[in-house]
């Protein structure tokens, strides 16, 4: 997809680094690991409230910090 130019990859800034660590720090009993925290770190500046995962259980718990919750597909 990313060839097709449907899906962009992007650059984690250092607020958003700074935000990686919030979440891991924040949700250690979950064990989220660093690209689920990076997901929700770029997702939330840029509001993006759907996520495409398998791993429901990471993002069913983090609260997201620009809406309730997230709407998880598949």
């Amino acid at each position: 997809m990313i060839s097709t130019g449907r899906l962009e990859p992007v650059e984690l800034t250092t607020s958003d680094w700074a935000r990686v660590h919030q979440l891991v720090t924040t949700y250690t009993d979950l064990t989220l690991d660093i690209i689920d925290a990076s997901t929700i770190a770029v997702a939330e500046p840029h509001g993006h409230t759907t996520i495409a995962t398998l791993d429901h259980r990471d993002f069913a718990t983090v609260k997201p910090a620009h809406t309730t919750a997230f709407h998880l597909i598949p």
